[in-house]
């Protein structure tokens, strides 16, 4: 369904500064931050300050109403807003147009500008059986399991975005400037700036992440550690042990890929598979003259390891059934 401009425009005051909104409208402007990225992300940086003022909402509302006056004096004709005191506001605008977009990001900025007190919590929760993607005010996205909730806040533009987390939860983290993006679950405290990660906290005693891009501090009541790409952190009696995510299609829940290789270096080709599945694979020094052209399915790993033998005439042996293997 094809929404009207001023019902967006709408939404979006609502979800930025926090107001109450019923299901259906929390959908309907999630599903318009998801399609119209680029639009949400210059709004939110066209607002940002090097220092953020302080003021509650009546004050801004009043800076709204002043904008306006000043805009209808130097541009005739003058829109057609209209905005009372008791917040029915009707912005009949679009967000694309610059000329209009001033008014909504004003609106938008309400909740950067308020001081800490005034800074509203935002909650979501996924109560069904399925999974369920969510977007962050600041158009992080986030896969939300079944029974799991996560809370959004932050003190202002300058400061971390803060998550607190129960149950599972994958995150893709928007970089904004160098501000720190920090989960915090039950037993423990997860850190990026921008990269897609999986915390899986549905047992405190056992909770774990698994990193898919970028990288991530991690820390429990007694360790710290960092992690990066295709490695996971899990906790064990309190303490953060480390290791490879040996198959991240199944941690991630993620279809298999077809890897398609063309002429390829046989060290690029098993590289590549081991980024992709976790599968490593050895190669004897006279097999690494070889090339490889093909299109190899990384759903079933003995397959992978039988192609590759298979296309460079040459033997394997299994180090380890599924993880580990060696061509020669």
């Amino acid at each position: 369904m094809k929404h009207t401009e001023e019902y967006i425009n709408e939404l979006l005051a609502k979800y930025i500064t926090g107001e109450v909104m019923s299901d259906s409208e929390k959908n309907d402007i999630q599903e318009w931050i998801a399609t119209h990225a680029d639009e949400y992300n210059k709004l939110v940086k066209l607002i940002s300050p090097k220092k953020a003022p302080e003021f509650g909402t009546a004050k801004a509302w009043i800076r709204i109403e002043e904008h306006i006056n000043k805009t209808s004096v130097k541009n005739k004709p003058a829109m057609n807003i209209s905005i009372n005191k008791n917040k029915n506001r009707s912005l009949g605008m679009s967000v694309f147009y610059a000329a209009a977009s001033v008014l909504v990001i004003l609106v938008i900025s309400i909740s950067f500008f308020m001081s800490n007190k005034d800074n509203k919590e935002q909650l979501f929760a996924n109560n069904t059986a399925e999974k369920m993607m969510i977007y962050l005010p600041d158009s992080s996205s986030v896969i939300l399991y079944p029974n799991a909730n996560v809370s959004y806040k932050t003190g202002g533009i300058n400061s971390p975005r803060e998550i607190e987390l129960n149950g599972k939860a994958f995150f893709n983290v928007r970089k904004m400037h160098g501000r720190a993006f920090k989960v915090q679950s039950e037993n423990l405290m997860v850190e990026v700036l921008g990269t897609s990660f999986l915390v899986d906290a549905t047992k405190a005693e056992s909770s774990s992440v698994y990193v898919k891009t970028g990288i991530v501090s991690v820390e429990s009541e007694n360790s710290k550690v960092i992690i990066k790409a295709n490695q996971k952190a899990e906790l064990d009696n309190n303490t953060l042990k480390t290791g490879k995510i040996e198959n991240p299609y199944e941690v991630f829940e993620e279809r298999p890929k077809v890897l398609s290789f063309e002429n390829a270096d046989i060290m690029e080709v098993v590289k590549k598979i081991e980024q992709t599945t976790g599968v490593k694979i050895e190669v004897s020094e006279k097999v690494q003259k070889n090339k490889i052209t093909s299109k190899i399915d990384t759903a079933d790993t003995e397959a992978i390891i039988v192609e590759l033998a298979f296309l460079c005439n040459c033997k394997y042996e299994t180090l380890e059934t599924g993880k580990h293997y060696r061509l020669y």
